[in-house]
């Protein structure tokens, strides 16, 4: 029984090495992974031109105190759109809001903003959902 079950062991390691062979004669893979390259190239985030260093100069440069020159109003506005597969920006909004006097600033900033490098998914160009924060501050506070 033992010598019985040990020829079949053999004749299915010898059948499994006669496969594998073949399989390594074939031109073409037998099985198709799905990790084959179109899936592994890792997915790329939109770019300013420039670089992040490049967009904080350009919305610096570009960005009016709104109101009256007396307002002591200082924070944050977050502002999120999407960066569409030619670099435009569309769905421009406020998702931490300030008051809406600095939002409609950043909002206006955020628009007049050229072109990104589009995202990348898979190869080809993509729509990425993007958020920055927007800081207004008085320039004689240090600490905020």
């Amino acid at each position: 029984m033992t010598r019985c079950v040990s020829i079949y062991k053999l004749l299915r390691l010898l059948a499994l090495i006669v496969f594998l062979t073949g399989c390594a004669a074939e031109k073409e893979p037998l099985i198709i992974s799905p990790l084959s390259q179109d899936f592994m190239t890792e997915p790329t985030m939109p770019k300013y031109p420039g670089g992040i260093e490049k967009m904080f100069e350009f919305i610096a440069d570009n960005l009016r105190w709104p109101g009256d020159d007396d307002s002591c109003i200082q924070g944050r506005v977050v502002v999120s759109f999407i960066v569409e597969k030619d670099g435009s920006l569309t769905d421009v909004k406020v998702i931490k809001s300030l008051d809406p006097a600095f939002d409609k600033e950043a909002i206006r900033v955020v628009k007049s903003m050229p072109k990104w490098e589009p995202g990348m998914w898979r190869g080809k160009p993509a729509r990425v959902h993007y958020c920055i924060p927007i800081k207004f501050r008085l320039l004689a506070d240090e600490n905020y």
